[in-house]
């Protein structure tokens, strides 16, 4: 298996060279760290290149899609040449109509960062003084107020993207929320006027698909190694056994990732005296425990095959009409259909199917923990039952978070409506895969801190034995924003916490300070 990525480890001074190689981690630095972005010479050469092929097509009279026709069912209405520009500016207006609460600041982003991506391919005819503008609005934090519903995979969230390159619509600014224009202005920034093509290329591609899909990819590949954490933590403080997790078992049923999770419990509780103590103490453990590396590997190949046509999408052209150079030296625009967005729609309903299927087992776990009938620990993990509720409720919310993620794992891609007249007459509905996917990775992170939290207070019950170094480090980590719960006490902050940990990758570096790199 190809490794797709590597765990971002950037900083606030980390500068991204677009240079038609680009990865997951130069996304998530870009987004979450406001990483700053140059183009490569490359970069510069290729986009002003195709450009001069677009000003060629908008002179002549050959019928190309968006450039010298109208869009959709009104490809049928040529454009005459003294109009060609001004109509640019509208396909942004007329576009404009996502509704909603806005998308936060990292998915704005992440839309910008694979705009720049998308649109520097070469293949678009995007002028670089809009993509220049473009860069210059992400490396200052002009931040496109943009709705979060209404799209169907394409066209309408991008347009209040470039509501804002234009000098409409509004946008974030050092905390304050002004018109696109303001916003420009306070940031030394011009709005510009749209060419040729342009407004078509702005609304057009996987913009949205690509930047939630990758956020949602890279979240999850974090849950799924913080999930053998914490399956581990579980194990241990349950007595459970490691016979599962033998080599040997694995060998016979040689799906890699399986092994690797395998690996990764058996590393981390190498040195527990917990687990030596009850070593053979029971046949075999339930499910959730013996099962860890069988469901864990499948979520992290489903999370594979997706960072796949990540990898791909991110350095793909997607727009349409898109140009190429002949033999000749002349180009040709060439009408497609590279802006679906199925490839990344059917991963993110896969991803958010395997990730509810990491949290219900987890839960299984979180049940396990809290429920003295199988536990041998003290109810709800709680010292003092008698007055105190101790973790009770906390289960609760891990069962009420899994509901809604079993209802976000219904697919969306599955889902059509005719559009445009009949000529778009199947959508791929890729925006609401990948939006549910980002969403769901919230829950699921809630329902893995829950189930650390209580591992942490079913710890603080071995008094005379110690857990593996490993999983001491994680109580240590935990502990920082968890006290041990002597007394009943909110648990909502507790929660959110520890999810910060876990988005952040704490845990993972914690106990690679004692493992190793865990095996992804």
């Amino acid at each position: 298996m190809k490794k797709c990525f590597v765990w971002w480890k950037g900083n606030e001074m980390d500068r991204i060279l677009l240079n038609g190689k680009n990865t997951l981690e130069d996304l998530v630095s870009v987004a979450r760290n406001h990483s700053q972005v140059a183009f490569s010479d490359a970069y510069i050469e290729r986009v002003q290149k195709c450009r001069n092929f677009v000003d060629d097509f908008s002179k002549g009279g050959i019928p190309i899609y968006g450039v010298t026709t109208g869009l959709g069912d009104n490809w049928r209405n040529f454009i005459p040449e003294e109009d060609r520009i001004h109509i640019q500016r509208n396909h942004i207006l007329a576009h404009t109509c996502a509704v909603g609460d806005p998308i936060n600041e990292e998915c704005t982003r992440a839309m910008m960062f694979v705009m720049l991506l998308h649109f520097g391919s070469g293949h678009t005819g995007i002028r670089l003084e809009t993509l220049e503008l473009l860069k210059e609005m992400l490396n200052r934090n002009v931040v496109p107020r943009v709705p979060g519903h209404g799209s169907v995979g394409y066209i309408s969230l991008e347009a209040h993207i470039g509501m804002v390159l234009i000098g409409e619509g509004k946008a974030w600014y050092k905390g304050k929320l002004l018109s696109g224009k303001e916003a420009l202005l306070e940031a030394g920034l011009e709005p510009i006027v749209l060419s040729s093509k342009e407004g078509l290329t702005i609304v057009s591609g996987t913009t949205s698909v690509t930047a939630f899909s990758a956020l949602a990819l890279y979240d999850a590949a974090t849950l799924a190694l913080t999930a053998d954490i914490s399956g581990a933590f579980s194990l241990e403080v349950l007595k459970g056994t490691l016979m599962a997790m033998d080599d040997r078992i694995m060998e016979v049923r040689p799906h890699v990732d399986q092994g690797m999770t395998a690996y990764n419990l058996r590393t981390i509780l190498q040195d527990s005296e917990i687990v030596e103590k009850y070593r053979g103490y029971r046949v075999q453990d339930a499910l959730s425990i013996r099962c860890i590396p069988q469901l864990h590997g499948a979520v992290k190949k489903a999370i594979k095959d997706g960072l796949q046509s990540l990898e791909v999408e991110l350095n793909s052209s997607v727009d349409n009409p898109l140009i190429f150079e002949e033999n000749d030296g002349k180009a040709v625009a060439l009408m497609g259909c590279n802006a679906d967005g199925s490839y990344l729609g059917m991963a993110s309903d896969f991803l958010a199917i395997a990730i509810t299927d990491l949290c219900k087992m987890s839960a299984s776990r979180i049940d396990r923990l809290l429920n003295r009938l199988v536990s041998e620990l003290p109810a709800f993990l709680n010292k003092n039952a008698e007055y105190n509720d101790g973790l009770m409720m906390i289960q609760y919310t891990a069962a009420g978070l899994l509901g809604e993620m079993r209802i976000l794992s219904h697919p969306a891609v599955v889902d059509n409506l005719t559009t445009c007249a009949n000529q778009e007459d199947y959508i791929s509905m890729g925006y609401n895969a990948v939006k549910k996917a980002y969403d769901l990775m919230q829950m699921g992170r809630y329902i893995i801190a829950i189930e650390l939290i209580c591992d942490g207070q079913a710890l603080d019950c071995y008094d005379m034995l110690a857990p593996s170094s490993a999983t001491g480090k994680v109580y240590q980590l935990l502990r920082k924003v968890v006290p041990v719960l002597e007394t009943d006490a909110p648990l909502t902050p507790l929660i959110e916490s520890v999810s910060a940990q876990i988005k952040e990758r704490k845990y993972i570096d914690v106990v690679e300070t004692i493992t190793g790199k865990l095996q992804f």
